[in-house]
Order: structure tokens, then sequence, then C-alpha cells
């Protein structure tokens, strides 16, 4: 029996990259998918294809920044499936500047996305997700997974409010980790290396402009540092998403998972 058989899960951000290679393994699993990006042909996209796999998806067209427009995909959860196991905040952006000179507009935009986001969708999950049953296969009423990155515990002098938010993201998962538990709703933070399809692409041309170099230098000095010896594959990460989704009780509430330390280890 697939690992996530009988499940509902939302994953923002799930056009393209990351989100999108979770949303895939979570529908290979057996999980009904809610399809969530800002960009609906993006989001339609992933259906489609997850659709054509024999799996379910349904794609909603979601601003994660706005609280209204979080109403209307859950509201569409809740008449749809009537329940919901996980969620994944995946949605982010960048944007690239030099500190002393980065626009406060940019530096907003980016929290709104990637931190105010995430809060908004955690509350409207939370909510939903106390109010029913535990799953007889994890014991729990939902999980909550958030994507985060190494750039929150590293300084970063063009990516400032990338690496900014995402330290806040941890807190805020550390938050929910404790609020939630007694309702049996865990929260755990994914962390995965660079990953060449989706948003680290655009990073390493543009930081690569910054510091007169190449993309494909500043691809190299990123493998160079990893354990594995190379970018990540947004498959590995969806397969470290699957395990923490399907894991069965509270173990891993308020955890950081190194996604490479588990790739290896994956059953």
């Amino acid at each position: 029996m697939s690992r996530l058989s009988g499940q509902v899960a939302v994953v923002t951000g799930a056009g393209r990259g990351i989100g999108q290679a979770i949303a895939c393994a979570f529908a290979a699993e057996g999980a009904q998918v809610v399809v969530a990006d800002v960009d609906s042909g993006l989001a339609e996209n992933t259906a489609r294809s997850i659709s054509s796999g024999g799996g379910q998806a349904l794609a909603v067209q979601t601003d994660v920044t706005s609280a209204s427009s979080q109403d209307e995909m859950f509201a569409r959860v809740a008449d749809r499936f009537g329940r919901l196991d996980v969620l994944v905040n995946n949605a982010g952006i960048f944007h690239v500047a030099p500190f002393l000179d980065f626009p406060l507009e940019a530096w907003k935009r980016v929290f709104a996305v990637n931190l105010d986001g995430a809060l908004l969708a955690t509350q409207r999950a939370g909510r939903m997700m106390q109010q029913q049953a535990e799953s007889p296969a994890t014991g729990c009423r939902g999980k909550i997974l958030n994507i985060s990155s190494p750039a929150a515990e590293r300084g970063r002098p063009f990516l400032a409010p990338y690496g900014a938010s995402k330290a806040a993201l941890n807190h805020l998962s550390k938050t929910s980790a404790l609020v939630l538990a007694e309702h049996t709703i865990s929260t755990t933070v994914i962390y995965p290396t660079s990953v060449r399809e989706g948003m680290f692409g655009p990073i390493a041309d543009q930081m690569a402009n910054l510091e007169g170099t190449r993309p494909e230098e500043f691809e190299a000095q990123r493998a160079a540092g990893s354990p594995l010896g190379r970018l990540q594959k947004p498959e590995e990460v969806g397969a470290i998403a699957v395990w923490v989704a399907a894991y069965r009780g509270m173990g891993l509430n308020g955890q950081l998972v190194h996604t490479e330390a588990h790739v290896a280890h994956l059953p």
C-alpha cells in the first residue's frame, strides 16, 4: 500500500522546482494533492503531469501573501476533500542586491512570500486539522512541512532578506510545533541544499554577475561545499518530504531535517 494513500496534501509554490517535485512525489505515494501556485498555468501543468501519471491533483491559483486568496484555497480543500493531512509551505522568492543598497520594497516582498505566506497557511491548516480525527496511518491529525534553507544560518551579502526570512521561518516553525503539538499536529523543517531546477539557476546567474564570475563557477563552488559533491535533485527533496509526511507519530515535531544527511538512507 502506498505510504500516503488516502491522504490530502496542499503544496504551495508547486508549479515548478522543489514544490513540483514534492507534489509529484506525494501523488505517486497515493496522496490527493492540491497544487497551489500564484501562476495558474504552472499549477495546471503540474496537476496535468500528476494526472497523466495516474495520480490525483487539483490546481488552485493562490497568492500566499493574500489572506483572502488563502481563505479561498482552504475553503476549496474543505469542500472537495473534507480534511487536510499535510501542508507543505514551499512558496518562496528571492531578490539579489548589495546589502547597503537593498531596496526596502524588495525586502518586504521577500518576507511577504517566504514568511507571511507560511504564517497564513499554517494558521488556516492548523484550525482545519485540529477539528478532524487522527489519521490511522500516522496517528496524527496533520503534518506541516516548512521548506527552509541553509541560508538561514549564513550571512549572504547579496541575499539578505532570503536568509533572514528563512531564519524567521525556522522560528515560526518552533512556535507552531509548540502550539499545535497538543492537537497531534507536527511541524517539521526541511533543509534542501542547492537545487539547480527552480530558484538556484536565476540566483547563480545574478550572483555570478555581481561577483564578476561565471554561473558555472558559482555553481561549482556550491557543489564543492556539499557533502554530496553535487547539487541536489528536486526528486531527492520530494522523497524526503514523503518520508516526513508518512512518518508515524510526533517524533519529528519541531525537528530540522537536512536532506543531504537523509538522502542516502531513504527506505
